[in-house]
């Protein structure tokens, strides 16, 4: 099994190196991971300027390991179409340092990298240690980069109808208190208050995105609400973004002008 793997945390983060480790056990792994940290940078690409990659030291993983001066998404994209000699079988990215639950997927790079993985055809997994930022202990990078040798297992094996794309989250806790595994729907999630307004020395304003989470109506069986109560989630995703209800709702009913206008 050949194997990808990607972040936004950077080529220099404990979650990946992890995640590297145990999967070098059982596959041949190529990494190809921001330079620097990429975080919130979702499913940006670089159109504009060129990409820089510099060959990276991991040790005795793997001799094929990049560092890439672009988003995550670029670095998927340039490890399949031009760094990898032949392509992956896999996608990973993470392990991210905190959750990516809910609509936090939106704006996610880790989430990201795999998106790409998936849109290029390949089964993907978006891993992530959830509890990390949230004082909730340092995050079971271990835990969760066993279960990601199990589900690459998983789908090497099972002939699944569709292409897989899972959202990944573990709960910042000791595998022993992690309360089971269960596949979960995307939920919801809000931020109050998120920016910090400040001055800097010269009377200019500026602004830092921060604020509290916010998980009162994140959905009752949801990756968010299963992931807060100990429970490891998995929840399969895709990139149709249509609302089939609305839809076909708008399909049954008239425009309120005449189309023959146009």
């Amino acid at each position: 099994m050949k194997v990808l793997i990607s972040n936004d945390d950077g080529i220099r983060a404990t979650g990946l190196r992890i995640l590297a480790q145990e999967m070098s056990k059982v596959a041949d792994i190529y990494i190809a991971a921001p330079l620097n940290e990429k975080s919130g940078t979702s499913h940006g690409l670089t159109t504009t300027t060129p990409l820089r990659v510099y060959d990276h030291q991991m040790d005795d993983l793997t001799e094929h390991a990049w560092a890439v001066d672009g988003t995550p998404a670029d670095c998927v994209k340039l490890a399949v179409d031009a760094l990898m000699p032949s392509p992956p079988d896999i996608v990973l990215s993470g392990i991210n340092h905190g959750p990516n639950l809910g609509t936090d997927i939106i704006y996610s790079g880790t989430v990201a990298a795999a998106m790409e993985g998936y849109l290029n055809g390949f089964p993907a997994l978006a891993l992530s240690a959830a509890g990390i930022r949230r004082g909730k202990g340092k995050g079971n990078y271990l835990y969760t980069a066993k279960l990601a040798v199990k589900l690459c297992q998983q789908i090497a094996r099972d002939d699944f109808q569709t292409r897989v794309f899972f959202n990944v989250n573990v709960p910042g806790c000791q595998p022993e208190d992690v309360q089971g595994i269960v596949y979960t729907y995307m939920g919801w999630r809000w931020y109050n208050e998120p920016f910090s307004k400040r001055t800097d020395p010269s009377g200019r304003d500026y602004y830092w995105l921060q604020g509290q989470i916010d998980d009162s109506k994140c959905g009752q069986g949801s990756d968010v609400e299963a992931c807060n109560k100990g429970f490891a989630t998995i929840t399969p995703i895709h990139a149709d973004f249509t609302d089939y209800a609305l839809l076909n709702q708008l399909r049954e009913q008239p425009f309120i002008f005449d189309p023959a206008e146009f």
